[in-house]
């Protein structure tokens, strides 16, 4: 009530007033500047308020009211304050949850990096294991040198790889550390569904998972889904199992 009887006052105080103009391009600015600052996609329902009156404002504007003019001078400042309230409230709200999806990405992200990490021994292990049986004093000796030759094969065939800028499967693949083939792509794809959604789309930082114990038929099929017509004619330096487990066998005999 106090509201109206201020706003009524003011009127009749200005009565003898010229039209404010001025008052209208100001008020219209901060209207403006709403709109830049995304008020219509964080707060749709109060926009079409303030763009009503916006509207209103170019009909006194063009009809020289200057009594509605003003009401609507003081009417659209009282609206403008309350949502410039609202959208910094509201703003502050989607900002706080974004800030609590990223500590949930992050975590995932620390746990993802430790599971790798453990998966990546385990396939190490899988892979250098005593050939014969021998004695304690043999096997205390080879387990001393695991650490040599686990460094020495994944050198020369690394069972992860980290992606880098604009990298592609087809990149990856065709390095010949990996498989020296672009078209066992498929197979990098396969092995780490749990991280690529998109085998067009790449991310800097993913670590890949290299699988190297594959049969030839998984080589074959990957070939072949890569789009290769003679899929069985493997390129001459093309990774296979074989090679990998002839080179493991080679260093553990060197130890």
């Amino acid at each position: 009530m106090k509201f109206l009887l201020f706003i009524i006052m003011l009127i009749m105080l200005s009565s003898c007033a010229k039209f404010p103009e001025e008052e209208i391009k100001r008020v219209k600015l901060e209207i403006e500047n709403l709109y830049y600052q995304d008020l219509p996609e964080y707060l749709p329902h109060d926009w079409e308020q303030i763009r009503s009156i916006w509207i209103a404002l170019d009909e006194v504007e063009k009809e020289r009211d200057r009594l509605n003019a003003q009401r609507l001078v003081l009417y659209a400042n009282y609206k403008i304050e309350l949502i410039i309230q609202k959208l910094d409230a509201k703003k502050k709200e989607i900002e706080e949850k974004r800030q609590r999806v990223l500590e949930k990405i992050r975590e995932a992200e620390r746990l993802r990096e430790e599971e790798i990490a453990k998966k990546k021994e385990e396939t190490i292990q899988e892979i250098i294991q005593p050939t014969e049986p021998v004695r304690e004093e043999k096997k205390k000796k080879k387990s001393r040198t695991f650490d040599d030759i686990r460094f020495k094969l994944e050198k020369r065939y690394p069972t992860f790889y980290t992606v880098k800028e604009g990298e592609s499967l087809e990149d990856i693949a065709a390095y010949p550390f990996i498989y020296n083939d672009s078209a066992y792509w498929p197979l990098i794809y396969k092995y780490n569904r749990n991280q690529i959604r998109d085998p067009r789309r790449l991310y800097p930082g993913q670590i890949l998972k290299i699988p190297r114990n594959i049969t030839l038929d998984e080589i074959y099929k990957a070939r072949q889904e890569a789009g290769i017509k003679n899929f069985k004619a493997l390129p001459k330096n093309a990774f296979t199992y074989e090679k990998y487990k002839f080179l493991t066998e080679e260093l553990l005999s060197e130890e």
